[in-house]
């Protein structure tokens, strides 16, 4: 892999949205936060060279062994590198944050009138910059509206136990509608920028034996330092569940998802968080509200109409990564300098000490590394889509090699599309992250007893790569440009050389209407899990650009040489050509299923 340094080349923001790369600034030296965090480095490093990895020999399939001593030394060598750079404030911390499933969490959306949100903006003292957003929250709402969503869940991962928020949404000056927090509750006490130390203030939220949601919240007061509870009411719910066959399922808008990329405080202080299909298409119902009661007893409460748009409930854990107060390493002007200068500090100690200790857990096998990435847009990334006709399906299931456990499956791309079918996906992109340069990448869809899931079969990339099937392989040949030809903007692609080589060029449309597309939600999710050809899967998580539209391209217009180990299978004319002209930043689980092999 190349220099971490190198690789620091920052894509253009989009929407306002910083990368996680960062401009090259020369060689860095870390300024470690931690005294401490020198000894875990030093142990770390010791003990992953009392046990190098034993590569295998070329063109053999690299042992289950062998691919956790590699797991542990290269990926426990990056998230070392990683933790001293977040110590230094120089990088993001990205942790884990899974909304549990049991008991399950739920929404409460309660309107807030339109005559009724200037006073409400100013009980919720929306900081400078800020103003109230309408959202829709449901693909079935009619309308955009403003909200007021209380939400009630059990966390693990960053923090842990039961946490309520009360949150609203808002435009940050970008023009896209954020979530921000106007109060948070932790059950056993948390960190955030407002506190930033929270006390511990208890609450209920369980299920009862009848299958009813039951939320309690008191009123707390502060008696000689400490958070004392009342036996006052500030907020309590029944949420009766229905039976499963008179469930109403759900569908989350976009615009809402994309409203959690980033989540405000009332300092102007966000996180950020990256989403995967547990959060664009959850399994989520809408309860009827004559199964609900509601005793509301906030600040807020003058303010919102007593019987809420909809009440939801997710049945399944809701898993993310999140970067927690991202602009506090990248600030974007919407924090006071007072704000910023005290959390800075705080923020480098804090993370970079967990960060160290995740590092040492990485090398040691006992926690999963992370890799922060960016798929670039400049160039482009292009995806090329052919169907796999029926007659070739055969043929094509025996040359994939799909492992046991998996199965070839159909997909649908785009919404809209009547029927899924199967499909064969060349895409390529700039990388970067741990590395940086070209990737191109074949695949296709299977699935794997839970869910659909993306299927490597061919991974090439212009820089030294590692991957779980060939492990260390040298630089491939790729050229990928966008330019100017004789008038129209030209994508040019090739991959490898020779008889078996791979080129493209086609002039780029005008985005717009005419030339969109929505890509399918299960087409997005399928990366969630991202199998190798031995069963080795990595696990990833995305910001909502994902679920932007991508820009058609007619493909009688494209021209395709392909001399691919592919091209037997389908045919010589791709049956569809996607741009995306916007970057998307990952965070990634690599090799996450390793230890169930």
């Amino acid at each position: 892999m190349q220099s971490r340094v190198d690789s620091n080349v920052r894509r253009g923001a989009r929407n306002g949205r910083p990368s996680l790369a960062r401009p090259a600034t020369g060689r860095f030296t870390p300024r470690l936060a931690l005294a401490g965090i020198a000894a875990v480095t030093f142990m770390a490093i010791a003990m992953a060279a009392c046990s190098p990895a034993m590569l295998p020999a070329p063109g053999t399939t690299p042992s289950k062994a062998t691919l956790n001593q590699v797991k542990r030394s290269e990926f426990g060598r990056l998230a070392l590198d990683d933790s001293a750079l977040i110590a230094a404030g120089e990088k993001e911390a990205v942790l884990d944050f899974t909304v549990e499933d049991t008991p399950p969490s739920i929404f409460i959306n309660l309107i807030v009138p339109d005559e009724k949100a200037e006073d409400f903006a100013a009980v919720a003292s929306l900081p400078p910059g800020f103003s109230l957003a309408k959202v829709r929250i449901l693909e079935s709402d009619p309308v955009e509206r403003f909200w007021l969503s209380v939400n009630v869940y059990r966390v693990s991962g960053l923090t842990t136990g039961l946490r309520t928020e009360w949150s609203t949404y808002v435009d940050d000056g970008s023009g896209v509608p954020r979530f921000m927090i106007l109060r948070a509750r932790a059950s056993e006490g948390s960190l955030d920028p407002i506190g930033p130390l929270a006390p511990p203030e208890p609450f209920t939220h369980l299920v009862d034996p009848a299958g009813v949601i039951r939320t309690d919240i008191r009123k707390t007061v502060v008696q000689n330092g400490a958070t004392v509870l009342t036996p006052n009411n500030m907020f309590s719910s029944t949420v009766a569940l229905p039976e499963v066959v008179d469930r109403q399922y759900v569908l989350p808008t976009r615009q809402w998802v994309t409203a959690n990329d980033f989540i405000y405080w009332r300092n102007g202080v966000n996180d950020r968080i990256f989403h995967n299909s547990t959060s664009h298409s959850p399994q989520l119902i809408s309860v009827d509200l004559g199964d609900v009661t509601l005793q509301d007893d906030t600040e807020w409460a003058p303010f919102v109409d007593p019987i809420p748009g909809h009440v939801l409930v997710y049945l399944d854990k809701i898993k993310f990564k999140i970067g927690p107060w991202w602009n506090i390493t990248q600030p974007d002007g919407r924090v006071d300098p007072t704000t910023l200068a005290s959390l800075q500090a705080l923020k480098k100690t804090l993370y970079g000490g967990l960060t160290s200790v995740s590092a040492l857990q990485v090398l040691t096998g006992n926690e999963e590394p992370l890799l922060q990435s960016s798929v670039q847009g400049s160039p482009a990334a292009v995806n090329w889509h052919w169907k796999i006709p029926a007659d070739k399906l055969a043929a094509f299931t025996a040359a994939a090699q799909v492992p046991a456990g998996l199965t070839l499956s159909t997909v649908r791309l785009q919404e809209g599309d009547a029927v899924a079918e199967h499909w064969l996906t060349l895409n390529v992109h700039a990388d970067t992250g741990a590395s940086f340069g070209l990737r191109a990448e074949w695949s296709t869809y299977v699935t794997d007893g839970v869910g659909l899931r993306k299927f490597v079969l061919e991974s090439r990339a212009g820089y030294r790569s590692l991957d779980p099937v060939n492990l260390f392989s040298d630089p491939y040949p790729i050229a990928h440009t966008v330019g100017p030809v004789a008038g129209d903007t030209v994508v040019a692609t090739s991959i490898g050389s020779g008889p078996t080589a791979f080129s493209s060029s086609f002039a780029l449309p005008e985005a717009g209407p005419s030339t969109d597309v929505v890509a399918a939600r299960e087409w997005v999710g399928s990366s969630d899990l991202r199998y190798w050809r031995n069963g080795v899967a990595d696990r990833e998580f995305y910001e909502s650009s994902v679920l932007d539209p991508k820009t058609s391209v007619d493909p009688t217009t494209v021209s395709v040489t392909d001399g691919s180990a592919w091209s037997a299978f389908v045919g010589a004319t791709p049956d569809r050509v996607w741009v995306d002209r916007f970057g998307t930043d990952t965070v990634v689980n690599p090799w996450f299923n390793l230890k169930g092999l």
